[in-house]
């Protein structure tokens, strides 16, 4: 089984789009989790400076799966976040 990991990125405490963004991820991740996909779902400050330097982010909320920022700056919809999270599976 391939294990995906979504990290959810944005200031701590989170803003209303970084909840909004996490609430997605976790959706999208039940779903796959359902289908046999490992998806463990992380949330990390954008303020940290490890973060900072892994992802050199400007904008939250900001979503990386598997390392790879794949979104920053918006909230994507959990149907959205399906397609990322099943995408990197593949």
């Amino acid at each position: 089984m391939k294990k995906v990991i979504a990290e959810v990125i944005g200031p701590n405490p989170p803003c209303y789009r970084c909840i909004a963004m996490k609430k997605n991820v976790e959706a999208a991740a039940r779903k796959l989790r359902a289908e046999g996909i490992e998806v463990e779902v992380k949330k990390l400050d954008i303020m940290s400076m490890e973060v900072l330097r892994k992802y050199g982010l400007l904008l939250s909320p900001a979503l990386a799966v598997n390392g790879v920022v794949k979104t920053m700056g918006w909230i994507p919809g959990k149907g959205d976040v399906e397609t990322i999270l099943a995408e990197a599976v593949k």
